[in-house]
């Protein structure tokens, strides 16, 4: 008698076990439907997408799209702009040495210029008395 109530427990529990798993999958594939529409996008990052080639107007771009296809396009984004701004950065860099060359060949410095300010400033402040 005791091994047949063993035996009917543990196929309820069997039974139990196996529904709840399947609630599960099936709300994880409820879920899995709705993950594709997630995100709805503003016009900055419709044009994100057309600017990394998702979509090629942003007439086309739809009012929702997945997360990760919007976060693949804003960090696509942020790594081009990272790279302009570098590159703006280094080409800024080579136009003030070039332009320092060019005063330092006219004989202007920083010293000389700062000399010159406090001349006109003592000579503002003397004719001030």
């Amino acid at each position: 008698m005791n091994s047949l109530l063993n035996t009917l427990l543990i196929k309820t529990q069997h039974i139990l076990l196996s529904s709840q798993n399947n609630n599960v999958y099936s709300v994880r594939k409820e879920h899995a439907k709705f993950e594709g529409t997630g995100h709805r996008v503003n016009n900055l990052e419709k044009k994100f997408l057309v600017w990394t080639g998702k979509y090629k107007t942003v007439e086309e771009v739809p009012n929702y799209v997945a997360q990760n296809v919007v976060e693949r396009a804003r960090n696509r984004m942020r790594i081009r702009i990272a790279n302009y701004m570098m590159a703006a950065t280094a080409l800024g860099c080579l136009v003030m040495v070039y332009l320092g060359k060019q005063a330092a060949q006219r004989g202007e410095s920083v010293s000389q210029q700062n000399i010159e300010w406090h001349r006109q400033i003592n000579e503002e402040a003397k004719k001030g008395k």
